[in-house]
């Protein structure tokens, strides 16, 4: 009876450990904008995802879009494969808003984290950051080519400079860009507080050009006014008219 066949890993698959992405950031970051092109009006199944974005549908096509996951930047299962809003924004930023989105695509794998968070700020050697790995359970056979797709992630997101044998770290990630005035609730609210004006009554009225709100009123009354008006016959009888309609405007009459 013949012995059944063991499945082979394929080149550069998972070999046990710790799992780490296979490709480094600028290489994922390209096919992060593939995908987001591929999924921009829906997502796909992985039988046109593979193929179509990674260039393979079997080893290294799986190899690929599991590099992109632990970057975050594929979202989806086997049915339904799609760019994530951090593959988005990667791929519609402008080059100096990027690197925030970059940084936390670097950081999104569980062992570049803790990597990071372990040598950030310092300056350290490769083999310092292998033994790193390794305590993090990445198989010996497999740590050197952690530590290579690390270093250069973190060169390209800018956390991280490589001279020669040594690593330095920068001391703290980017933050985001902030949103532009007024695409945010925030915002809009405080451009309508601008559009709107006080009356002596205490009530808010929006203008609006061309409107009666243009107009100048009077001052509203909280209260009657009575007035007492000694009429004299040698009074001008246009000086009584407009004495009249202002007080009728003031509604005093």
């Amino acid at each position: 009876m013949a012995e059944p066949q063991k499945k082979k890993t394929p080149k550069g698959g998972r070999k046990g450990g710790a799992l780490f992405p296979k490709i480094d950031l600028a290489r994922a970051e390209e096919y992060a904008k593939r995908l987001v092109s591929k999924t921009y009006t829906a997502a796909q199944p992985a039988t046109i995802i593979l193929p179509g974005v990674f260039d393979s549908s079997k080893g290294q096509g799986q190899i690929r879009a599991s590099a992109l996951k632990q970057y975050n930047l594929l979202e989806g299962d086997l049915k339904a494969y799609q760019a994530s809003e951090l593959a988005k924004q990667l791929a519609s930023s402008p080059l100096e808003e990027i690197t925030p989105f970059r940084q936390q695509a670097c950081l999104a794998p569980k062992v570049f984290k803790i990597l990071f968070d372990t040598f950030q700020g310092d300056t350290i050697s490769r083999a310092k950051i292998r033994q790193q790995a390794i305590n993090l359970k990445v198989h010996l056979d497999t740590a050197d080519s952690c530590v290579e797709v690390f270093v250069s992630s973190l060169e390209h997101a800018g956390l991280a400079k490589a001279d020669q044998d040594n690593v330095v770290f920068v001391k703290s990630p980017a933050e985001a860009p902030q949103a532009a005035p007024g695409t945010t609730p925030e915002a809009g609210a405080a451009e309508a507080e601008t559009a709107t004006t006080e009356t002596p009554a205490g009530k808010e009225e929006i203008l609006q050009p061309g409107g009666a709100a243009d107009l100048p009123k009077p001052p509203r009354t909280t209260g009657a006014i009575q007035v007492n008006i000694s009429v004299d016959p040698s009074m001008d009888p246009e000086k009584l008219e407009k004495l009249l309609k202002l007080l009728k405007q003031y509604g005093a009459l």
